[in-house]
């Protein structure tokens, strides 16, 4: 599903004919929504007595937001676009709602002394079909024609039967009736497990909030560069835009058994120190290999952040406590995403040009303040005991492979 649909919802908005604060508004408000449906998703858990229930329900939803998405293209103008935003705002509540729940559930099956090799594992299973659903995509996209809308049709309709299939498995998840996993009345210990100045959980999302804010004034606007200014092809537009996530998936089992090792606040500090700088080499040269080898390198960062953070709520809350720490993450990554790609809209429209395009400068702007989200990580977020001590030199000698990663 998240092959055939994620990196073409700004396509389609383009062929339905979106504006860039349209698209602003596409890649945000969705994302607000969901981020602010977090603060009742752990009572809507509760209330369904099941965390299995609750990922049901909301994958059902998704899979049919994802169908009624191919209907915009059978509207007129502009309200195909209406409905479209409408639909991807549902399938992103959707799939935010999921996420908190379906994580509590998963901390029940798996030992924590495995969860980043785990995590890893299914991430390169995750990667190769995303990938491969991508350019199944792409193909059906350029089989139809440029600026022709029946492609959308088809690969939206073909994600929701695929989502389908996905609740179908989702279904026959086991349960613990043991209930020691679900959420409970439990505001008053979420409240001071949050508190930064008693925990370091507050601080880590601050840091991951200062850094999804830098990281979304540019995120959603790529496609329209690559596409609008670019001129690039949907071939290679896809390559440019799922190489990174495949190498994140692909090497999340290496990041994984390594937080395992050495802790997930040393490979987080390692993403915080790096990401910063993708932006920033997207400025040198607007080449397609040059490009692809860029975002080969941001999806190998992006996989120690994804896996870092993973990890890290694992370790920081127990079992009763993941859903609401899960959902509290959801609701800041979505305010940051939010406010990130609103105020990236608006200066994409208003910054001057540097080497014929704005988007340069946005990039440049993007990359500087993405290295302010490392001041509150560094300072207040401490790394767990148990863990194996490491310096940077090492950390990079075991990712490549020259040395093995053992306690």
């Amino acid at each position: 599903m998240t092959g055939f649909v994620e990196p073409y919802i700004v396509p389609f908005a383009m062929a339905l004919g979106a504006s860039m604060p349209a698209i602003g508004f596409l890649r945000s408000v969705p994302a607000l929504i969901g981020s602010l449906s977090q603060i009742v998703n752990e009572r809507f858990v509760a209330r369904l007595g099941s965390c299995r229930r609750a990922i049901l329900a909301d994958v059902l939803v998704q899979a049919l937001a994802a169908g009624a998405g191919a209907v915009s293209a059978f509207l007129p103008s502009p309200y195909g676009l209406y409905f479209f935003i409408m639909t991807v705002t549902l399938y992103t509540l959707s799939g935010a709602m999921s996420g908190p729940p379906w994580a509590a559930l998963m901390g029940e099956y798996i030992p924590a002394s495995k969860r980043g090799e785990f995590f890893g594992v299914r991430s390169q299973l995750v990667g190769f079909t995303f990938f491969a659903g991508s350019f199944a995509a792409s193909g059906i996209l350029s089989l139809c024609g440029a600026g022709s809308l029946s492609g959308f049709v088809i690969i939206f309709s073909m994600a929701a039967v695929f989502r389908l299939i996905s609740f179908y498995y989702v279904g026959k998840m086991y349960e613990p009736g043991t209930s020691f996993h679900m959420p409970k009345s439990v505001t008053p210990d979420l409240l001071k497990i949050l508190d930064y100045r008693n925990n370091r959980v507050s601080a880590m999302f601050m840091s991951a909030f200062m850094l999804l804010a830098a990281t979304y004034l540019t995120a959603p606007y790529f496609s329209v560069y690559v596409l609008a200014e670019l001129k690039y092809d949907y071939f290679r537009y896809t390559l440019i835009t799922t190489i990174g996530p495949l190498m994140t998936y692909l090497l999340m089992k290496r990041w994984g058994r390594m937080a395992d090792i050495f802790g997930s606040v040393k490979i987080l500090k390692t993403a915080f120190f790096l990401i910063p700088t993708v932006p920033i080499l997207w400025t040198f040269n607007s080449g397609f290999v040059y490009l692809s080898l860029v975002e080969v390198y941001s999806g190998i960062i992006w996989g120690a952040y994804l896996i870092g953070i993973n990890n890290f709520i694992y370790e920081a809350a127990e079992p009763r406590l993941r859903t609401g720490i899960n959902a509290y993450f959801c609701f800041v990554s979505g305010l940051a995403q939010f406010g990130g790609a609103m105020t990236g809209g608006w200066l994409y429209d208003t910054l001057p040009s540097l080497g014929g395009s704005s988007f340069i400068p946005l990039l440049l702007l993007s990359g500087v303040l993405r290295f302010f989200s490392l001041a509150p990580l560094l300072r207040l977020v401490k790394e767990s005991s148990g863990v194996r001590p490491a310096n940077a030199c090492e950390l990079a000698l075991c990712f490549l492979g020259f040395r093995s990663v053992n306690r």
